[in-house]
């Protein structure tokens, strides 16, 4: 397969023919007659519902009495003891922020 060339000749006459075409507001009209958008709140509602509840099912059944105290060389030392429930409770701190944060960034 080639490799694209760095100064296709196709791409750069496209970039120099990137002018507006003049449509007599054609565009404008059909934006306008589009109906408007309902809705558009409940994903992300959805999302945040979601992560409430995922955070009340967290605090009400992680282990949160076999946590050991953060020490590092506790961590460190590869006992699953102790890395099992941190690992445990980072999954799902991460998990709960990636869907708060998905949830604020969504676009519709």
């Amino acid at each position: 397969m080639n490799q694209p060339e760095e100064n296709d000749p196709i791409d750069v006459l496209l970039r120099e023919q990137n002018t507006h075409v003049e449509n007599d507001g054609f565009t404008t009209r059909v934006l306008a007659a589009l109906p408007p958008r309902r809705r558009a709140w409940l994903r992300p509602t959805f999302f945040l519902g979601a992560a409430a509840i995922g955070s009340a099912l967290a605090s009400r059944w992680l282990p949160w009495e076999k946590l050991s105290p953060v020490d590092l060389s506790a961590l460190l030392s590869l006992n699953s003891q102790v890395l099992l429930p941190w690992l445990l409770v980072l999954s799902v701190a991460t998990s709960l922020a990636w869907a708060v944060t998905a949830a604020m960034q969504w676009e519709d």
